[in-house]
């Protein structure tokens, strides 16, 4: 790990006006002092979820082209966060990437977000999905699928890197599982009736910030589930249709964590 400022290469997707994607995972990483380079897999000026979003994928020869730009500065990242992948050619281009990155940083930490469905179905398609599983997973010290895209890999592979769970019911509540070969923690905190987009982007950023900084994997995610809870709650009190990150960025940093269970 770099005795420098850590910094953290993010390929994933920008929306300009929703708190999603790089937007979020950028955010909550430099509040933790961490620096952020983004390479964007989609430009688009709203969360699709609010209708129409305009933009789309960047095209993959533009991708590249702003990453040579990024390699000639001579960065040493010490870590990789992938998130969406607008097309199949982005993900064979972040596989790239990671081989890039981990030959001048053998160290460097990569965190694989498989974003490709919730509730029962992909929302991607599947040659996507297969690509992410066959060329990014392998790749990654950690993924950070929910709880749906856990079950959905894991019937198609023999054996997944560390892991960490998100949306994992609790009984009448939800929250976080990490998971790797020694051990198994979860964090729970009370379901909100709903909340806004960009949670998952935000915990797999804030987790791997504090990986990155010297925290265990159970403090990691800890605090980091904590600080998705205020920022979901103070959502819900404001009744705001974004994620709150600034109003509520004191609680990314001076998080209080919530108390880990087997």
């Amino acid at each position: 790990m770099s005795t420098s400022i850590p910094k953290t290469l993010i390929l994933s997707s920008t929306v300009a006006s929703s708190r999603v994607g790089a937007s979020a995972a950028s955010f909550c990483l430099q509040r933790l002092g961490i620096e952020t380079v983004v390479l964007p897999t989609t430009i688009m000026g709203r969360h699709p979820g609010w209708g129409k979003p305009g933009g789309g994928a960047t095209d993959v020869s533009m991708l590249r082209d702003i990453w040579a730009g990024v390699a000639a500065q001579n960065m040493k990242f010490d870590a990789v966060l992938t998130g969406y992948m607008g097309e199949t050619a982005h993900i064979e281009f972040g596989e790239e990437i990671i081989d890039q990155v981990k030959t001048r940083n053998p160290e460097a930490v990569i965190a694989v977000d498989p974003v490709m469905g919730d509730h029962g179905k992909l929302y991607i398609s599947e040659e996507r999905a297969k690509a992410i599983i066959d060329r990014l997973i392998p790749k990654a010290d950690f993924i950070t699928p929910n709880l749906w895209e856990y079950e959905f890999i894991k019937s198609r592979v023999t054996a997944l890197p560390d892991l960490l769970i998100t949306s994992v019911l609790d009984g009448e509540n939800i929250g976080a599982a990490w998971q790797d070969n020694e051990n198994h923690w979860q964090v729970s905190h009370t379901k909100f009736e709903s909340v806004p987009h960009g949670g998952g982007d935000s915990l797999a950023a804030l987790f791997l910030g504090r990986r990155l900084l010297g925290e265990s994997p159970a403090t990691a995610l800890a605090k980091s589930v904590a600080t998705v809870f205020e920022l979901m709650r103070a959502a819900n009190t404001l009744d705001a249709g974004e994620l709150p990150l600034v109003r509520m960025q004191a609680f990314i940093n001076d998080a209080i964590a919530l108390q880990l269970h087997p």
